[in-house]
């Protein structure tokens, strides 16, 4: 079990989209594919596909 299984589907969308904008500004070393793959593991086990985490992720961002 790794960390991002204790995350809430919202928290889990949060990283995922932020570690996906900050490799592909080139401020996180491409070696955070690691971590966006563990995310998509548990993504994954919740049914949740890459659209999905994308709008859990804009749907959060409207209430902050």
């Amino acid at each position: 079990m790794s960390s991002y299984d204790k995350l809430s589907d919202q928290k889990l969308a949060s990283f995922f989209v932020e570690i996906n904008k900050n490799i592909k500004k080139g401020k996180l070393s491409k070696a955070m594919n690691y971590e966006i793959a563990l995310i998509q593991a548990v993504a994954d086990k919740r049914g949740l596909s890459k659209l999905d985490l994308q709008k859990l992720y804009l749907k959060s961002a409207r209430y902050l």
